[in-house]
């Protein structure tokens, strides 16, 4: 499998947030791991944003 990251990669393009899960997940090697649907890399940026913002809470409560 060819690398994402190639010489004509960073002609600005904008990408999806699935697209860069998928490029998270696989260390760059490949953009369409998850698939194509938008909703997915949704739902990981919000599952992604609730663990800190309930970690933040926990501490915020606890630590006194």
């Amino acid at each position: 499998m060819a690398p994402i990251f190639t010489a004509d990669f960073n002609s600005f393009k904008s990408i999806n947030a699935t697209k860069a899960w998928s490029l998270f997940f696989t260390a760059s090697q490949a953009d369409t791991f998850l698939g194509e649907n938008p909703m997915i890399g949704r739902y990981l940026t919000i599952g992604l944003l609730s663990v800190v913002i309930a970690g933040a809470v926990e501490v915020a409560l606890f630590a006194a």
